[in-house]
């Protein structure tokens, strides 16, 4: 349906991929004058870095139920899923109805934040079908190889790779989902997904909360945990409230061998800042079923 274009918010839309939300919006801030569907893609943006840095409330405040935008109202459906942890089928629902109209399908940004929500509610076919009404479009590109990989597809997703290298190799946002890619596949693609990483931070100039969890997840699968509790730390700094930044300390603690108290400390404050977050719902499902078992005996 659409072919590879001009993207008036190039900078700003990589900005917001690489998890650098302040930077996204300062450059948000410096484009005026706009009107139409340029107005609207850059409302869009803008909420979007709102939904990185998981100012929820903002975003559900800003964006009204009654809100006649389908791009807003899919991204008020995502910040409701955030807020709340899990994809209730009135919040899919309002995202199904969206989807089944055929105009709506014509936004390639509406597409990869409608998809955002079908893969959390495990409707990755219908994300895949729409996904692909757009297969220049490095965003909804991106979107479909997370699908891939949450379908254990990392076939798909490196054979899509491959072809988006041939036209949009230096793209950052075609570079990250490269990255995940390689991550997914592990073994010697680790470091591989780790030099991507790496250089992103370093030519963007930027070391997000985001990519700085990716090193270290990439530093973990190495088994070099001390280099990766040290960028942990580092994203913690910039972060003290990062959901995954406080999962992956958990994690990486607990491999590195540090005492339970540093390790409950982590988890604790993850707890706080996130009781929703699929670390913790893991977690405590995995402790009612030992319980259950304990009893039994």
């Amino acid at each position: 349906m659409s072919d590879q274009i001009v993207d008036d918010f190039y900078t700003a839309r990589n900005l917001l991929y690489l998890g650098a939300y302040p930077q996204a919006l300062a450059n948000l801030s410096q484009q005026t004058h706009l009107s139409g569907a340029l107005e609207l893609e850059k409302q869009s943006l803008r909420l979007r870095a709102y939904l990185g840095q998981q100012n929820y409330s903002l975003i559900l405040d800003e964006i009204p139920a009654t809100a006649t935008s389908p791009e807003l109202l899919t991204i008020r459906q995502l910040a409701l899923i955030k807020q709340q942890g899990s994809a209730s089928s009135s919040v899919v629902g309002v995202v199904d109805e969206l989807v089944a109209d055929s105009n709506n399908l014509q936004s390639p940004s509406f597409v990869a934040i409608a998809a955002q929500v079908l893969v959390i509610a495990q409707k990755t076919d219908d994300a895949l079908k729409i996904l692909a009404l757009h297969p220049k479009n490095l965003e909804c590109v991106a979107m479909t190889v997370v699908t891939y990989l949450a379908i254990d597809r990392v076939d798909l997703a490196q054979k899509l790779i491959a072809r988006v290298r041939t036209w949009a190799e230096d793209a950052p946002i075609a570079q990250l989902a490269e990255a995940w890619t390689s991550l997914f596949v592990g073994g010697p693609k680790y470091n591989e997904a780790f030099y991507i990483f790496e250089e992103l931070a370093q030519a963007s100039s930027v070391s997000t909360v985001p990519l700085l969890n990716a090193l270290a997840v990439c530093k973990m699968h190495l088994q070099q945990y001390p280099e990766a509790m040290s960028l942990l730390q580092e994203a913690l700094e910039k972060n003290p409230n990062s959901p995954d930044t406080l999962a992956n300390l958990v994690v990486c603690a607990n491999h590195a061998g540090q005492s339970l108290e540093t390790k409950t400390q982590y988890l604790d404050q993850l707890k706080h800042a996130a009781p929703n977050h699929p670390f913790v719902l893991d977690l405590e499902a995995k402790d009612a079923e030992f319980d259950a078992l304990k009893n039994k005996f």
